[in-house]
């Protein structure tokens, strides 16, 4: 049977809007701290109701000239088994830990890019931005 490519919380952890999932965020619980940098991120996420797990990443980059670095968060929903495949394959590799989540999966992005405006908008897939 193929993975689905679309997962979904319940509305506490993953409404409709891309805003009130990002203030939604708020409330998910640390599931695991897989890499935790100061300008790179990675970890699992649970929803204290539904307990949905989701993955989530977050990479910086420094702006040495006007001190303004760029930030970006992505969060997606996996599956029992998508989250077992990534948490056995983070330390070999964060890429392929991520691949686990298909391309086409709806993800949450908040984007704050230097000298840009804070966005929050539903994306696609999870990858490893740059970061410093």
């Amino acid at each position: 049977m193929p993975e689905m490519t679309q997962l979904n919380g319940c509305e506490q952890c993953w409404p409709e809007s891309a805003e009130w999932a990002w203030q939604a965020r708020s409330d998910l619980r640390t599931h695991a701290v897989w890499i935790d940098e100061s300008h790179f991120n990675v970890r699992a996420l649970e929803c204290t109701h539904c307990t949905r797990r989701y993955l989530s990443v977050f990479t910086e980059s420094i702006d040495w000239v006007n001190g303004d670095d760029a930030q970006r968060w992505l969060v997606a929903p996996v599956s029992a088994h998508e989250y077992e495949r990534a948490e056995a394959l983070i330390s070999s590799s964060v890429e392929a830990a991520l691949s686990v989540v298909p391309a086409e999966r709806r993800s949450l992005c908040r984007d704050f890019p230097s000298g840009g405006e804070l966005r929050t908008f539903w994306s696609s897939g999870l990858r490893v931005g740059g970061h410093d």
